[in-house]
């Protein structure tokens, strides 16, 4: 993306701290937890680690906040201290805490491992904040929420998974449903019944983020190509597949696009999805494609934008440890004119 093109996209917001406002707000469904992120000791011993808040859902609402998108998260969070960080981080980045249900249940706990591929994680989730959300425990959706995301660990085990998918069966039609499924195989102790909820979720979609490694342990086997085709047939309007240092493809009904990374000092890959789906979220709103309507006639030139943002901001995020999306500003400043 241009330098000027860039912040005329960003310039739209009011404030680079906040969201913009304007009436429109965007929600995000499903996680909330603390990252037990790796740290080596100064005297090069064993790692320790440092408690960080993360969480698919809870990253892509910061990220969207950071950008200046008016954000708001929803679902369990807990009431114990590690509860405090996560809200505090959210509230810092701009994001609405009007659909936050505050519980007594403990806080998902994540460590997390650091290799030359995607991050392991070990979670902690029973019986936690996140997984017991009900939609009863939260307000239900306003007339300014033209956009909803469901994703992650919201759709893996009940009562929350079941909450999800009903709440998108509420809203199809209503507003623009995004599910991005970044799948937990480690949480997942009944594949069958989780590949029907996703089935179902996907269906309901009508922008699907994914990486290849989640298509693959969805439906095992399938051709990128084949199943785009499939769902772009039965409804959707954008499907994404990511494919990290190889960059993203998406297909819309009028064709294929492929957008490649450039030269990118990666720190660390933690959040790196989530901000891409975050950025490609905020470009289509700031380009008022966040309607059921305008975004079932996307074309191609709209989709490649999008993408060609989402993986600049997805880049910058790989430029520092943990999952730390970009401000506004930052990309501002660090943009190139051309």
């Amino acid at each position: 993306m241009r330098g000027e093109d860039l912040s005329r996209l960003l310039g739209r917001t009011r404030d680079a701290r906040g969201p913009a406002g304007g009436g429109r707000m965007i929600i995000i469904c499903g996680d909330s937890l603390i990252d037990f992120l790796p740290s080596r000791s100064e005297d090069g011993g064993q790692d320790a680690y440092i408690p960080v808040p993360g969480g698919s859902c809870r990253n892509i609402a910061v990220g969207l906040g950071r950008l200046g998108s008016a954000a708001g998260f929803m679902g369990g969070i807990s009431t114990d201290f590690f509860g405090d960080l996560i809200v505090s981080s959210m509230q810092v980045s701009g994001v609405s805490m009007q659909y936050v249900a505050r519980l007594d249940n403990a806080t998902t706990l994540a460590f997390v491992k650091l290799g030359d591929g995607e991050p392991e994680y070990a979670f902690f989730d029973e019986a936690s904040a996140s997984r017991c959300w009900t939609l009863a425990a939260s307000p239900p959706l306003a007339d300014d929420v033209t956009a909803l995301h469901v994703g992650s660990l919201g759709l893996i085990s009940p009562p929350v998974a079941d909450e999800c998918l009903a709440l998108m069966r509420e809203q199809k039609g209503r507003r623009v449903l995004c599910v991005d499924p970044n799948c937990r195989p480690t949480l997942t102790s009944d594949l069958a019944t989780y590949r029907a909820r996703l089935a179902e979720a996907l269906a309901l979609a009508d922008i699907i983020k994914l990486s290849r490694a989640d298509l693959d342990y969805l439906i095992p086997g399938a051709d990128p190509e084949t199943i785009a085709a499939e769902w772009l047939a039965a409804g959707t309007s954008l499907v994404i597949v990511t494919k990290g240092g190889d960059g993203a493809t998406a297909w819309v009904k009028g064709g294929r696009i492929d957008v490649p990374v450039g030269e990118t000092v990666v720190v660390d890959t933690v959040g790196a999805g989530d901000s891409f789906i975050a950025a490609v979220l905020c470009h289509l709103d700031r380009t008022g494609l966040l309607h059921p309507g305008r975004i079932a006639a996307i074309d191609p030139s709209q989709a490649e934008a999008a993408l060609q943002f989402a993986v600049r901001v997805a880049a910058f995020t790989c430029g520092r440890a943990g999952s730390n999306p970009p401000w506004a500003a930052e990309l501002q400043e660090s943009a190139t004119p051309v």
